[in-house]
């Protein structure tokens, strides 16, 4: 199904409207959207999936530049981003997760990546 979302993350300079195609489980949820960044010729396609069982959630960015970030609020995790320069490697430590619910009507994700322990909360609301 399709959902109308505003993703919100400290990469970015305000939030971003669009639609996604949003699909739940008993086990799962997956949101698939598009967008195009500032300063960038063609859009990028992310797929964000949350195992519920075990509350790991993985986002995987395609097109121009690519990344695969894994969060899990149980153990430090690594994630991969592929720029024009070469490839990036990084460590994640996730602070937490939320499922979007009756009480919390957003799908968050807070954690600090890399040495430098950049923090960042990205986050997904259903609009």
């Amino acid at each position: 199904m399709k959902r109308k979302v505003e993703i919100s993350s400290g990469a970015f300079d305000k939030p971003f409207v669009t639609e996604a195609i949003y699909e739940t489980s008993m086990s799962f949820l997956v949101l698939k959207w598009r967008q195009t960044h500032d300063g960038d010729d063609r859009p990028s396609y992310y797929e964000l999936r949350l195992d519920k069982t075990t509350g790991v959630a993985q986002v995987q960015r395609s097109g121009e530049y690519q990344s695969l970030l894994v969060f899990d609020t149980g153990k430090k995790t690594s994630g991969t981003v592929t720029t024009p320069f070469g490839e990036i490697n990084t460590d994640i430590r996730t602070r937490y997760i939320t499922v979007p619910s009756v009480l919390c009507p957003k799908l968050e994700i807070a954690y600090v990546m890399g040495a430098d322990e950049i923090e960042n909360i990205f986050s997904v609301k259903f609009v």
